[in-house]
């Protein structure tokens, strides 16, 4: 049997480079791109103890910038925030508003020590009105005011997270009953 001459094999070497390189520069390409989506911040739900949440985070990791949560058949909804830029002192007490599209929430919270990010963490109980439920489906920003300090989430996703945190609150309360459904 006669082997290919020098020439023929490098032709056909380089024949499979061409058709390889594009397939392995495409995939390199997208396979960082998947790996910095999984690592950017976005609105995701979850469920935990009897509760659901509303979750602008990364996705098991543990990064959670804002999270809503609900009992099922509660009208209140607990937000927790993370602040790192207001300047807000953990122990004092705080006036934090929600913006977007027009429509506002405020409330006031006492500030918790945060000691992974130095800032301070917030926690407060809000009534599940029609204005916080139009903010949840909102479109645009939402925007976090702590000192005169705006921190701007965006709301791109948060619809689909957003109604099984809702359904969740408008669901039955488990009556807890052994038995019973739940």
């Amino acid at each position: 049997m006669t082997q290919p001459q020098p020439a023929t094999r490098f032709r056909t070497c380089l024949r499979r480079v061409f058709l390889i390189a594009p397939l392995v520069a495409l995939a390199s390409a997208a396979w960082p791109a998947a790996a910095q989506d999984d690592e950017q911040p976005r609105w995701y739900s979850d469920s935990y103890d009897q509760k659901t949440i509303l979750v602008y985070g990364i996705p098991h990791s543990d990064y959670v910038a804002m999270m809503f949560a609900c009992t099922p058949g509660t009208k209140t909804v607990e937000i927790y925030l993370q602040d790192e830029h207001s300047g807000a002192r953990p122990g004092k007490k705080q006036s934090i508003q929600l913006q977007t599209g027009g429509r506002h929430v405020q409330f006031s919270a006492t500030g918790l020590e945060n000691q992974d990010s130095g800032g301070a963490d917030f926690k407060a109980d809000l009534p599940l009105d029609d204005t916080l439920r139009q903010m949840l489906g909102a479109s645009g920003d939402l925007a976090v005011i702590i000192k005169g300090h705006a921190e701007r989430y965006p709301l791109a996703g948060v619809a689909e997270p957003a109604a099984t945190l809702l359904a969740a609150c408008d669901s039955a309360k488990p009556s807890g009953k052994p038995g019973a459904a739940q």
